[in-house]
């Protein structure tokens, strides 16, 4: 990470990502080079390693779950451009076509993608795993004029849909595996998605019934009635109170505006998730949490080398990068 972060152009650093596994990906980029094209390359050996996984480790069913990170990654993303009026090449900017090609679903994101607005992309869900939250995102968009709620209701879906998998099985097994060693990480994954949507969706102003529509249930560590009480909250320093006994609590900077209180504690919640799948992967080895951590700090690597190739495209120092990494 150190010899990427001192690259001083985006080709060298393409070059020397050509020494690493990421090579195939990177390879088959033309330059002239930019860093959201690079970050779209390394998603895509994320989505190759992890679609091998899920049809070859134990636990398929609740790998085959958390691929539906990068169908919504690129979901929120094109119903975002609609929502905006971006056109067809300003969306595609943004999307990683091979995802979806690896499990059939290509024609669903560029129907969407080519909708004329963002009603029409609204109706060309309709039917799917997405459809319900989209609508109520859509409708939630239109009156309150808050894109970033896409965001927040497609991610439901995701999450919603691995907490249900996951707790009809409590320590039990799934595709011929123990989920147990996995507990962790989706606990902290739905933990994580139920209260910064929770404070978002205050800090946005939605209603209440559009704030419980994003609630995922069952619940792990924050249990509901600690949700019901940040949903409840007057305020959002209020809300953030409810956290205080848990070890989700942050110390909150001095003055900080309330976006910022919630971007500190999204600091905390990914500090926490990082270190839950280096244990995971270290000590459930030939079990399934061992992989899901796999994916897990692969999406941190992703994160990783893409803050570089935007810190090197925008000619930052690699001295004040590399703090501001997962390493």
């Amino acid at each position: 990470m150190e010899t990427l972060a001192e690259c001083r152009s985006l080709e060298e650093l393409v070059n020397r990502l050509k020494a690493t596994p990421y090579s195939d990906a990177v390879s088959k980029m033309q330059a002239p080079y930019s860093a959201r094209r690079l970050e779209l390359a390394l998603r895509e050996r994320m989505a190759d390693v992890h679609i091998r996984l899920t049809r070859s480790s134990p636990g398929y069913e609740l790998l085959r779950h958390y691929y539906l990170k990068y169908i919504a990654w690129n979901l929120k993303s094109a119903l975002k451009s609609k929502a905006l009026n971006k056109s067809y090449e300003e969306a595609m900017l943004y999307i990683d076509l091979h995802a979806e090609e690896l499990v059939g679903r290509r024609e669903l994101i560029v129907k969407v993608v080519s909708a004329k607005d963002i009603q029409e992309a609204t109706a060309a869900l309709a039917g799917t795993e997405f459809g319900e939250d989209v609508t109520r995102a859509t409708a939630t968009f239109v009156k309150e004029g808050e894109v970033r709620v896409f965001d927040l209701f497609v991610d439901h879906t995701l999450y919603q849909t691995i907490a249900r998998s996951f707790s009809e099985k409590p320590g039990g097994r799934a595709g011929g595996a123990s989920l147990e060693s996995a507990t962790k990480i989706v606990a902290l994954d739905v933990d994580t998605y139920n209260v910064l949507s929770l404070l978002r969706a205050k800090l946005w102003g939605l209603s209440s019934m559009e704030t419980n529509a994003l609630l995922v249930t069952p619940t792990f560590d924050v249990p509901l009635g600690t949700l019901q009480k940040i949903a409840l909250a007057e305020s959002v320093s209020e809300a953030l109170s409810a956290l205080s006994t848990s070890r989700y609590a942050a110390p909150l900077p001095s003055g900080a505006t309330d976006e910022e209180m919630i971007d500190k504690l999204e600091e905390r919640f990914n500090d926490l998730g990082y270190e839950a799948a280096k244990k995971s992967f270290l000590w459930n080895s030939f079990q399934v949490g061992a992989t899901l951590a796999l994916v897990k700090l692969m999406e941190f690597e992703v994160r990783n080398v893409s803050a570089i190739a935007f810190g090197v495209e925008a000619g930052i120092p690699a001295k004040n990068v590399l703090p501001e990494l997962k390493l």
